[in-house]
Order: C-alpha cells, then structure tokens, then sequence
C-alpha cells in the first residue's frame, strides 16, 4: 500500500485499493455500487469504461465545514477500497476517468456510513446460515452513472479541500442521493487485488480557522510504543522517530482514567525506557519522548515483543484490565529472530498491534504481525522523512480503533472464538473446529496463503457451527487463517491459527547405475502413499537432448535411453498422486564416452589380402565401422566402411614386401566417434605381438604385457615415450621368451605411449602401440600396519583372516613405512622407540619430544595426490605430550611454511584439517565436539579424515562425528618438507616437536575408506564377524612344542657391563670445538706494548678455550643423567612354545673399558 499524504496536514485516513490488473473488454454491470465492509471501510465498485483508459481518479470529500480530511487515490481497475471514514458524517464520492484528452466524470454519490450499514443489516437476515462469503455486506445501488462530461486537458483535476455541499466540478451536473431501497444487493465479485496510488489531503493544524484533531476514547486504552532503536537507524534519522513518535501521542487524552503511554526501546536487548503508570499528563510523556536517548544494536523484533508481553502489559507496569491494548511497532529492518510467534501471542491475548515499517522494513514481516484488518494496521514508507506525514493518519487509525472496540464492545461485548484446533490436515484441506460463542449467530472465517502475496488468494466463508472445512489447498503451503464471531452486523475480534498442509511425498535417494554410452538406469526409493505413476524426465545440459518416460507406481528404477554419449543429463523423478504431483526430485548423471573396437587382429590370406577381426565396440548402437591401412614407407593410404553389426573385413591390396598401419575406429548413431584404434602388420614371418596392454603399478612405472606371435622371436624392442610428444623417446630390449616389462623411472599421473615389435633373424617386425597413464598414487595395503609375519602365519583362505583384510589393494601413501618406521628400520632412526601391541600384532612406535622426523616431500611423491583422499591415524597421545598445537603430520614449503595437514590441540582438545587453496591462502576446517575430546583422553583411537572437493568429514574410531564445508584445494609443490609431530608454533628446520605413539599413519587417495574400514586394531570396536581373533589366540595344544620359528630380529643395546680396568693411554684426540668464556681475571700489570694484531690473536685464543671447556663440561653432564629409551621387544617365537621377555641388555657382558655394554641376542 502506498500511501502519500500532504506535510503539516495533520490526521490522515488509511487508504486500502483493491486492483485488478488487466482489464476486460467486455461490458461491466453499468451501475456504481457501495458495500461496508468490516471496520466501516467502503468498497465501490462501478462500471469499467469502454476504449482505452490510463485509469480511475476516486474523489471522496467530506460535507462542506466538516475538519476531517479529503482523500484522492488513482487506480487502474473499476474498484476500490477506502478505510477510516467516520460511520455518522457524510461524505461526497466522485469517480473520474483519466484519458489522454482530460478527465471525464463518470459518478457521482453522497452517502453516509450508518445509513449504508443500516440497510445491510434489515438485509443480512434473509441470508441463510453457512452461505459462503466472498464480501457479504450489504451493496447500496446507485443511479445509472451520469452521462461522461469531459474536462479540459487544460484545467486541474478536481481537488479537495475547497469544495462546499452542492458544488462540483464546473460544468457538472447535480444529482441527489438515492435511497437505501434504490437498488437490490449486488452479486459477489472476485476480490482481486493489485498495486494502486491514493493521495491525501487534510486541514491540518497550520490552517487558520480548523480545529485540531483530539481523541478521546470513551473507555481508558494503555498504549504500548515498541520503537527500534538498532544501529540502522542512526542518530539523526532516530530524531525523526522521536518526532513522529511525539505527534501520533499528541491527539490523545492523557491521564489515569483516560489513555496511557509506555515505550520500550528495543535492539539486541529491549529497555523499558518508561511503564505505564509511569507519567499521568501529556506534557510528560512528550517530555519523555524528547529526552529518549538512541541505545544502538541488533534487531531482534521477536525478543521485544516477548519483553512486552512479561513486562509491559502488567498490572505492576500499569496495565488496566478493562483498558483496550494496543502495541505500535515501529522498525526499519527485518527481525533476527522469530518475531511471529511472540506477535501471535499477543494478538491472542486480545491486544492490538499496528507495524509501522521504515526504509528497509520487511512488509512481510509486518503484515505477520500487525492485527486485523491490515490495510488500517500496516504501514511502509520509504524514508525516514516520510515518517511526518504519516503520524496524523496513524493517530486517527488508533483512535477509530480503540472508539470502535467500545462501539461494539459496549456494556457487553461479542466474545471472540476460543481454542482454535486443526482438527485434520491433509494435503489439500483443512478441518478446523473451535470454541462456540454464546452470543454469535455466524462465524466469519478468512484464510489466505502466509506468503508477501498471499492477500491476493484471500478467501472467506461465513458458517452457523464452530466448525469449517477450508479445500482447495496448496500441498505444503503455509496459511493463515482468521476466525470472527457473527451477531447481526457486529463482529468479535478475529482470532488466527497458522496451518501448513502436508507435502506431497516425493521419492527418495536418486542413484544411477548401469552407466554407459547410450543409456543408464536411474533407481529411487518408493513412498509410503500409494502412486499412480512415476514420471521420469531428462534433459542435456545444453537442452539440446530430452525425453521423458512413466512407470508404474510400484516401480522403484527406470531406464533412460537412448541417450548422447559423454553428455550430462539433469534427470528428474515426479510421484503422480490421484490428486495431484509432489515436488520433484532431481539427480545429473554423465554418459561415457563411446567405447572403441578392441583385440584387433590379422589373418594373412591368398594373395594380398588379409582378413583384420576386431571385437565389437558396443552392443548396439555403431553406426558404421571405418578401417584405414597406410603403407610406412610409399603408397597411399586405402580405406574401408563396413556395417556396425560386422566384426571383420578384407583388406585387399597389401603387399608382400611392406609394413602397414591398420586403424579402425567406429561411427555411432548419435554422430560420436570413438577413438582409433591401430596395430601394425607385418607380411609373411615377421608378425608382431598382439593384445599389448598397459597397467600402472605405481606412479613411476608402468607394466607392459603383449601376447607373442608365433614365429621365433630374438628380442622385443620396447620404446615410450610422453603421449604429448615432448619429451624424448627411449626404449629397452627385452629377450624373447619374454612376454612383460616394467618401465621405470616415470612420471606419476603421466599418459605414455608404448610401441613394441619383435625383431627375428630376418627383421623387425612392425610395432604395435597402446597407451597408458602412470598412477596418481603408488599401491597401498590398507593393512599394511599389520607385520609381513603375520599374514605368512595365515593361508589366503585362512578363516581367521578378516574379509577387510582380503580385499584388493588400494591406493596410497603409507607414511609409516616413508618414515621409517617399520619393524626392520626404525632402530636406526634417533628418538623412536618400538614395542608390540597388547590388542594384536599391530606394532607400536613411541616418537620421543623433539625427535625430528622429516622428509623431503619428493622422497614420497606427495604432489600427486589427488583432492579426493582420507588421512587415517591410528596414534596414543601420552602424559608428556606438550599442551600446545602440534602437527600430527603437514607439509611444508621450502621455507617451511604449512601447505597440508592435521593439527591436534591438547589444550583446547581440538583436531583441525588445513589446506592451502588455489590462491595459496591457508583454509582450516576445526573439529572440537565431544567424540574429539576423546582423542586427547590417554587411549588408543583410530582417525579417518575424509577429504573431499567441498566437505571435510571426521571419523573417530571409525563413527562418523561431523562434517565440514572446505573450499577447493590448490596443488601441492613438487619440492618442500614432510613432517611428524612438529610444534605449530615452530619455524625453521630445526624445529621441536612432540611426543606421542602411533601405530598406523596412512593416505588413501579416496574420501570413502572411511566407510569401509572397521578398526580391527581396537578391542572396544571389533566386531566378531569382520573382525575376528588374530592367530595369536590360536587353538593349539601347549603341551606340543611346533618347530622352530624363523630368526628374530636383533636385540636391543643390552645394559652397562662391569667397570674394566684401565686400559692403556690412547693417542691425543683431536682439537676439541671452542668452550664457554671464562670468568673476568684479574687486572695485570703494565706490559710491553705489542702491535694490535698481536692482542686481538691473543683475545681470540684465550675466547675460544674457555668455550671450549664449558661446553666439555655441559656435554657430559648430560650423558651421564640421561639414557635413550629402551622399549621391550618380544622376540618371535614358533606356536606352542613358551619364551621369557627379557629385558633390553640383560645378556651385556663388562668389557674393559667404562663404556663397554652388551648386545641383545
């Protein structure tokens, strides 16, 4: 509603304009008609004109000497709506018809209020009860409408103000008004409502000789001003609110016995600023109004009117019960939280709430809250500014408010229904029952959509029982729906209820399978409802390609072809219900790319032909195949079409003294082409090996197999090189009888080209080719934190071996064994410590503070991982792990700034994922939730984080605990560091780290291992039947020794020996490092003077022994406190025999010299 009134015009009237838009051409009812509506608003309906018109100018004056203001609105439909009128004046309505060439008056009608009601009500009796409303008060006819008089482009539109009874527009001629018995009741119309513009003009209180507008209520009302105080408004346009706030309180009687004022301000908290009891004279609260001070914060709508409804509107706060509540609202946003409930509330409790939206206010929002009818309770401007002409409509709305609770309340007002129930929701009705009211007659029930348009779908319906069933419903749609009580021509107050009818259900987890060039299978879980049909349709992403198909209602897949290939398709999936569709259900799929012919082969023929044989391309779906043979040395190249159903052909013409390239590739019916496939053909003898494949068996190298021909083969002359064509090519020879090779030395991720031939006595052969791509990542056993003399205890079929342990290897970087820290190695690195596990054979390793694991990140080929992997951790954080964040394991640049890794936070008991992206800013994803915790709490965990293109998802224990959106992750560099442990805090190479054990560290270059693992390691999450017991719990008698088991690895360091003897004096060590600086000496005397070179030789050497001998003395006091770790390392032992742990140096033997000690077995 847009509203615009005159400044310094004082009280203003609320303008409510129902517009259809687009107009009929055809003829209207031809007479002007008047309803009253609740609220005493007046509807008007008249007959459209005939040609084009640019609108309706409506005109509604007041009698001649009458203070209250005229109103001017313009429309572009015969129809329209005007609230605020007095029910006992009498007012003048003209309607004129804007045209290019003027203004032509098509109406003319005086009328009063009262005399208009009076006739609906001695009419409202012969309706029976339960008569469906669409408008239903009475319509009041008029005459037929005036002949058009046309105005002169030239002269003014009609204006208000200036007018007294019996005048008019020059020209114009007078009628009188009609009676009430002239015209019989009209036939409903649509209420179809649009945009209209409404100008209003008032004697306001600059005007010599009018009286200002006063406002005493006939029964005390407490007003409640709700006034947003956020930081949106700021304090010069909070001064405009201030004045605003002071002229809507100005009309009213102020006092005890009359109306009150409170106002709260109201931002992320609200403030009474004063109660109610709190002034008792007008000049006081407009004082109050002054001095209100700008608070500044959120905007929290919802948490203010809570405030108001348990502070506010309290006996203790002044609140009269028989007063009439009112609460004005006053905002320039949308509310941070939920307003609506709070409003609703209120507006239960009887208490009336008027939105006044400034700026950026949501009129959403605010028709949400605001009581009913909302064209008097609701209103938008766009600036502060206008906030001066609004304060006299707003008051004279407040005062017709609380003047009409009296007129229809009066000694005994109709109650209003209670307890509103839904009854019964369905996805197309509503059934709601009520409270009946002793005194109500008829029920006035209203619901539209709670949507910015939902005014427009507004519908009524008047009942005699407490009960109503609302159909035509929108499935999963929210509504608002209004109940008032009904005696004669008085209405209670509307009590509301929202209700969302239930959606439609729709089908569930779209998934797609059977995936091909042509064609693809599309599966989706059914619903509980039954379904007529399933409808399933697909479109190209270029919406170049789509078809649709039905199914069954009991179906749960359907096929979709054919399609294009190497295309993506947006598919989507409809339930058909007897009574209509649910929402859809969306899922994209890509077809591949069309397969090319394969296992080409030639069989020589008499004369010069052969015969090339080829296995199909697909099933169906080839079009044509096209064969080309080109001679390598001269002669042109021939060619050949055959059918897509064949899978050989003769090629004639090739000679017995050349080699041939022979290229078959196929045409599909769709227009794709697949990929050339070609083998070289070499006559008679020289035949080359056939079925040449590749394989990547880690990302440097790749395996090369080939069948080989019949003929004595000497050696095969293997060459390769980059597919591109960049780099060099080299080739290997390989013997004969050989039929495989590996290629070292490759680059990972990298597609190569392969050509062999086989060389005879007589020649070579041509070469066959085929390409392959080294893997992104190597070959990884995910139980690879298991030992090698576990798995060769256990046959392949063994039945204790676990079906997570049998499966295929994946791939992966295992970090333990880059580290070093496998059973076989780790001795020789400093600061890690081995013992065995008490829950298996997993091994665990101790890394000891500041134990400095690093590599460098080429030595791993780290670059290559893909976006998509799991970093799982199987670790023990001990007593003396530090406090502080440390790197579990991250890489590092050069200048070792973090890239990659996970983080562990002892102190705030926190596991944090980063990652650079492509801009090279650093992206962190934080988990600190209570399975989390459970980390840091001394125990054994296994962690999976689950690195995806978008999301990061942690598993603890392999449970799902959370997940965490990420951004896209850059690449990572060829060169820099890999790290364990280190501190966050530290820089540079030498940097500390912390101390912890860890029995599993590994990357699997996928984000689903996750979901696959079953943490056979821990004893709290080992399940029977995919985890069963190791063979170490073997069922085997003790009493029968079994054979010797193989050779243990080498002790530990055994203890000190003895002290020996002394032994002889060794040769004089080297010059040791410099020492410490000794003490200051003594002053000496006087000396010979000596050159400067002199003196500073002397000053240096004198520096450097006394470095040198502190730090002797720091070097071994340290060795002599403090010793390595030593762990317990059980050596193996063969089943059914028994063995005595020993301690590490228990068979040391004395030596002859103090620092002898003595070795393990």
């Amino acid at each position: 509603m847009s509203v615009h009134v005159r400044p310094h015009l004082g009280v203003g009237i609320c303008l409510y304009l129902s517009v259809t838009l687009g107009l009929s051409q055809g003829q209207a009812s031809g007479r002007l008609r008047l309803a009253v509506l609740p609220e005493d608003r007046l509807q008007m309906k008249w007959r459209e004109s005939e040609g084009s018109s640019l609108g309706y100018l409506v005109q509604v004056k007041p009698r001649a000497g009458d203070p209250e203001q005229e109103v001017m609105l313009t429309t572009k439909t015969p129809k329209a709506t005007v609230g605020g009128l007095s029910p006992s004046k009498g007012y003048t309505l003209q309607i004129f018809e804007l045209t290019g060439s003027g203004n032509v008056l098509l109406a003319r009608r005086e009328f009063v209020i009262e005399d208009l009601k009076s006739n609906s009500v001695s009419r409202s009796g012969q309706r029976p009860l339960g008569a469906t409303l669409e408008p239903t008060p009475s319509h009041v006819g008029s005459p037929d409408l005036e002949p058009p008089r046309v105005l002169a482009p030239s002269q003014d539109p009609p204006t208000l103000g200036g007018s007294k009874s019996g005048d008019g527009v020059p020209g114009e001629e007078q009628h009188p008004p009609r009676g009430p018995t002239g015209e019989g009741p009209a036939q409903p119309t649509p209420d179809l409502e649009g945009q209209n513009h409404a100008r209003t003009s008032a004697g306001g209180r600059g005007e010599p000789g009018r009286p200002q507008f006063r406002c005493t209520p006939p029964t005390p009302a407490d007003m409640i001003f709700l006034v947003d105080g956020s930081w949106s408004i700021g304090h010069s346009h909070f001064q405009q609110v201030k004045d605003f706030l002071a002229s809507v309180i100005e009309p009213f009687e102020i006092g005890p016995g009359k109306v009150q004022v409170g106002l709260t301000q109201y931002s992320g908290a609200p403030q009474t600023e004063w109660d109610l009891n709190a002034f008792s004279t007008k000049e006081e609260v407009l004082s109050a109004v002054h001095n209100l001070r700008y608070r500044g914060g959120n905007t929290f709508t919802g948490l203010a009117l809570t405030h108001v409804l348990e502070q506010n509107l309290k006996p203790r706060a002044g609140l009269r019960p028989e007063a009439a509540k009112l609460v004005i609202l006053v905002t320039d946003g949308k509310s941070q939280d939920n307003a609506h409930a709070a409003g609703h509330v209120l507006k239960g409790l009887g208490v009336d709430i008027f939105a006044v939206g400034v700026k950026n206010a949501d009129e959403t929002e605010l028709r949400l809250l605001a009581s009913q009818p909302l064209d008097i309770t609701v209103h938008n401007v766009q600036d502060f500014p206008q906030l001066s002409t609004l304060s006299g409509l707003l008051s004279r709305l407040i005062c017709q408010k609380v003047q009409g609770r009296s007129l229809r309340g009066g000694p005994a007002p109709l109650p209003p229904p209670q307890a509103l129930i839904l009854a019964a929701v369905t996805p197309k009705t509503v059934r709601l029952t009520w409270q009946p009211s002793a005194e109500a007659t008829q029920y006035l029930v209203r619901w539209s959509p709670a949507s910015p348009k939902g005014e427009e779908e507004r519908r009524e319906v008047r009942v005699g029982w407490p009960e109503v069933l609302l159909d035509g419903l929108a499935p999963g749609r929210d509504y608002e729906v209004w109940v008032q009580s009904l005696r004669g021509a008085e209405t209670s107050e509307a009590q509301g209820i929202r209700a969302r009818t239930p959606a439609l259900a729709t089908p569930r987890h779209l998934s797609f399978s059977d995936v091909s060039h042509d064609s693809a299978r599309v599966s989706w879980e059914g619903t509980a409802r039954p379904v007529r049909l399933f409808r399933v349709s697909y479109i190209s992403s270029k919406g170049g390609h789509s078809g649709q198909t039905e199914v069954p209602g009991n179906a749960t897949s359907a096929t979709l072809g054919p399609l294009s290939s190497s295309t993506t398709y947006t598919v989507r999936v409809t339930c058909l219900y007897p009574g209509g569709s649910s929402s859809t259900l969306t899922g994209r799929l890509t077809t591949r790319k069309v397969p090319s012919p394969s296992q080409l082969s030639v069989t020589e023929l008499p004369g010069d032909e052969v015969r090339l044989q080829w296995a199909a391309a697909a099933v169906s779906g080839v079009l044509v195949y096209q064969i080309t043979w080109t001679p390598l040395g001269e002669g042109k190249a021939r060619e050949i079409s055959v059918p897509g159903n064949l899978g050989t052909a003769i090629l004639p013409g090739l000679g017995r003294h050349s080699e041939y390239e022979i290229t078959i590739l196929a045409y599909y019916r769709d227009g794709a082409r697949s990929d050339p496939v070609s083998l070289r053909y070499t006559p008679v003898s020289r035949s080359p090996p056939s079925n040449l494949a590749l394989a990547s068996e880690s990302p440097d190298s790749l395996r090369v197999s080939w069948t080989p021909p019949s003929g004595h083969v000497l050696h095969y002359r293997l060459s390769y090189a980059l597919a591109s064509g960049s780099g060099p090519e080299k080739w290997i020879s390989v013997p004969g009888p050989g039929s495989h090779v590996t290629i070292p030395d490759l680059l990972a991720a990298t597609k190569y080209r392969v050509l062999v031939s086989a060389v005879y006595g007589a020649g070579e052969s041509m070469a066959v080719s085929a390409t392959g791509r080294t893997a992104a990542c190597p070959a990884l056993h995910l139980d690879s934190s298991l030992p090698d003399t576990w798995f060769s205890t256990l046959p392949p079929t063994h039945p204790h071996l676990p079906s997570c342990l049998m499966a295929p290897p994946s791939q992966g970087f295992d970090l333990m064994v880059a580290f070093g820290l496998v059973e076989k190695e780790y001795a020789s690195i400093r600061g890690v410590a081995m013992e065995p596990s008490a829950f298996g054979p997993t091994r665990t390793f101790t890394l000891f503070k500041d134990s400095q694991l690093t590599r460098r990140a080429s030595d791993i080929h780290l670059a290559t991982l893909p976006p998509e992997h799991t970093v799982v951790f199987l670790l023990r954080l001990l007593p003396e792990t530090p406090r502080e964040a440390f790197a579990l394991w991250q890489v590092a640049s050069e200048d070792f700034q973090p890239i990659l890794g996970v983080l562990l936070d002892a102190g705030r008991k926190s596991l944090t994922y980063f990652n650079r992206d492509p801009r090279a800013t650093l992206q962190e994803v934080t988990f600190d939730l209570p399975e989390v915790r459970r980390i840091f709490f001394g125990s054994f965990h296994k962690v999976h984080v689950a690195v995806g293109r978008s999301k990061v998802r942690l598993y603890v224990d392999c449970r799902k605990v959370a997940e965490r959106p990420i951004g896209e992750a850059g690449s990572l560099p060829a060169a820099g560091f890999v790290m364990l442990g280190r501190l966050a805090k530290a820089r540079g190479p030498r940097s500390s780290s912390a101390s912890f054990q860890l029995q599993v560290l590994q990357i699997v270059c996928n984000d689903s291992w996750a979901e696959e693992d079953r943490c056979c390691e821990l004893p709290a999450s080992k399940e029977r039947e995919s985890c069963p017991a190791f063979p170490s719990a073997c069922a085997c008698s003790l009493k029968t020794p079994g054979p010797p088991g193989p050779q243990g690895p080498p002790g530990f360091q055994g203890t000190a020996g003895a002290r020996g003897s002394h032994g002889e004096r060794g040769p004089p060590g080297a010059v040791g490092p410099t020492g410490l600086p000794g003490p200051k000496g003594e002053r000496g005397e006087k000396g010979e003077p000596q050159s400067l070179a002199t003196i500073y030789q002397l000053v240096g050497q004198a520096c450097e022994s006394a470095i040198q001998a502190h730090v002797l003395k720091l070097h071994a006091c340290t060795h002599e406190s403090t010793r390595p770790p030593m762990p317990i390392l059980e050596a193996p032992r063969a089943l059914g025999t028994s063995s005595k742990a020993r301690l590490p140096g228990e068979v040391g033997h004395g030596g002859s010299r103090p620092g002898d000690r003595g070795t393990g077995p």
